[in-house]
């Protein structure tokens, strides 16, 4: 564990690929508006913005266009660090989920390490009232989603980072994706050390409590050992997402904020956008002296497939 006072990166999840548009008016929907609110987070504070894309009525969209026209306007304004998803949504391919990695060449991207139920709308009596078809077939899909993501997956997506110079950053949803991160190291598919990002809260994952946390922290040292280089916690919902964000501040873990994962600020109060959770997660940080890590801090620790690019 790194020491409490030592910088810490903050993570902006803008939009993701999951939460409903119709759900709020924060959720940015096209490539402008997309990159709008990763700069906006960035000036709020955020280390590096992690990026799905989706198109103008929100729906998810593996498209190289639209990734480079996000990227490209970011990368115009900001020195943010980019990451982009390979998680997508649930029912893109894999080869579709590549495509926004191997378009932008981002700093660091997602690699997920299992197969899982993945819920988000699970009780039909909370279901949001929705504008679009796409949403309402969500909605109607709820109870039979599964997350794919196999071994030939990962070794795939883990080849494609390590050709084009690229960081991943592993999802870990729940205690088995810290041993297929073991074994993937162990064969040498993934070189350490490695960063990994717990995703907490997630129905058909790990919980999102404080002693979900510690399980995992404990059990990603014990079985990673000295290939771990960071931990970064993202949970789902409100209060969880800022209540860990604290834990993570105080406990020298980097965070992760965003309407990807939570669209509220107050319990009775949506967030306005992604740079106000932000901001939050930066005064809590500031609070307990934990000074913001700058883009530039952040890639020198970004290991040795980043460290193997040339300049751009």
């Amino acid at each position: 564990m790194r020491n409490p006072y030592e910088p810490v990166a903050v993570t902006a999840a803008v939009t993701g690929g999951d939460v409903l548009p119709s759900q709020s008016p924060a959720v940015p929907c096209g490539p402008g508006a997309i990159a709008a609110a990763a700069i906006a987070a960035a000036e709020a504070g955020a280390t590096s913005v992690h990026l799905h894309a989706r198109e103008l009525d929100g729906k998810p969209t593996a498209s190289a266009d639209m990734f480079v026209d996000i990227v490209s306007a970011i990368r115009a304004s900001s020195d943010v660090v980019i990451n982009v998803t390979t998680g997508g949504s649930v029912d893109m391919t894999a080869a579709e989920r590549l495509q926004g990695v191997v378009a932008t060449r981002p700093d660091i991207a997602t690699l997920n390490l299992g197969t899982m139920n993945f819920e988000g709308f699970p009780t039909k009596e909370r279901w949001p009232d929705v504008k679009h078809q796409w949403e309402r077939d969500v909605l109607a899909n709820s109870g039979r989603v599964v997350f794919i993501n196999t071994l030939a997956m990962m070794r795939d997506f883990a080849s494609t980072f390590r050709d084009l110079g690229v960081c991943p950053e592993l999802e870990v949803y729940d205690m088995g994706h810290l041993n297929m991160a073991r074994f993937l190291l162990d064969e040498g598919t993934l070189q350490g050390p490695l960063r990994i990002q717990f995703v907490l809260g997630t129905l058909g994952g790990a919980g999102g409590s404080i002693q979900d946390l510690f399980a995992l922290e404990q059990a990603a040292h014990r079985i990673l050992g000295a290939d771990l280089s960071a931990i970064s916690v993202a949970a789902v919902g409100y209060p969880g997402q800022l209540r860990m964000a604290a834990v993570a501040a105080a406990g020298g873990f980097d965070i992760r904020v965003g309407i990807e994962d939570n669209l509220r600020i107050r319990r009775r109060r949506q967030a306005v956008d992604s740079a106000e959770l932000v901001a939050a997660a930066v005064a809590i940080a500031e609070q307990l002296e934990r000074p913001i890590a700058t883009p530039t801090e952040l890639r020198a620790q970004l290991g040795p497939w980043y460290s193997t690019r040339s300049n751009r």
